[in-house]
């Protein structure tokens, strides 16, 4: 099937892949011309020749206005699978099922007993996906414990809604929560017998979660951020 394609088609079939891997959205032929620095209807007619090809599906995105709609493309499962981008669900499942029941066991532990937990995992753990469901789980109990002292920055439920970019979304809401660890008036008051955790230890940490989050897929950061919706 790819052997069936001009190198200029490839050339578009590459860029709208790579547009659909960082957002996980169906993808605007006005976006793949200004990456690709054509014309919108020149970028409109190659991608339409790649549907006509088995190689792109079409999806409609309403756009404000009575019945208008704008025409975007998703790579089929073919091309996920020659790019490496096939959705793994059993992987999925697995992110979902362990968000939750560690959660669920979690959460009536006192919030200094799961950070010093967390921490210590995250501090040996060499997977970038194991390394940002411990600091996204530890932010889930973080937000539920200190919710009144959160809600004061930011609105948590309209933050999980917007449609900031995943790993902006997942990086803000880390740096919240280092954020209030690392001033020492709220620690000293909220999490004083967290003195076994020092401020250089959570820096290691945060550093490490924030190096991690773009070496997960989109999928992965999106399922993780579903998950956080429900808990929270």
């Amino acid at each position: 099937m790819f052997t069936k394609i001009t190198h200029r088609q490839r050339e578009f079939l590459d860029v709208l892949s790579n547009l659909y891997k960082e957002t996980n959205e169906p993808v605007s032929y006005k976006d793949v011309a200004a990456r690709l620095n054509v014309t919108k209807w020149t970028s409109y007619d190659i991608l339409q020749t790649l549907v006509k090809k088995g190689l792109l599906s079409v999806k409609y995105n309403l756009t404000p206005g009575p019945g208008r709609s704008e025409i975007r493309f998703v790579p089929k499962k073919v091309v996920l699978k020659r790019f490496g981008m096939e959705e793994d669900k059993s992987e999925l499942s697995l992110i979902n099922d362990w968000m939750k029941t560690q959660f669920i066991q979690h959460e009536n532990e006192s919030i200094v007993k799961s950070a010093t937990v967390m921490a210590r995992k995250v501090e040996r753990e060499k997977s970038p996906l194991s390394t940002v469901l411990h600091v996204v789980l530890l932010f889930a109990l973080f937000a539920k414990e200190f919710r009144f002292d959160v809600e004061k920055i930011v609105n948590m439920e309209e933050l999980l809604k917007c449609k900031m970019h995943h790993t902006v979304l997942l990086s803000f809401l880390g740096e919240i929560m280092f954020a209030f660890v690392k001033e020492e008036r709220w620690a000293a008051k909220n999490l004083s017998s967290l003195s076994r955790i020092t401020v250089e230890k959570f820096n290691v940490i945060e550093e490490k979660f924030v190096e991690s989050i773009p070496l997960i897929t989109a999928n992965e950061q999106k399922k993780v951020l579903s998950v956080l919706k429900e808990i929270l």
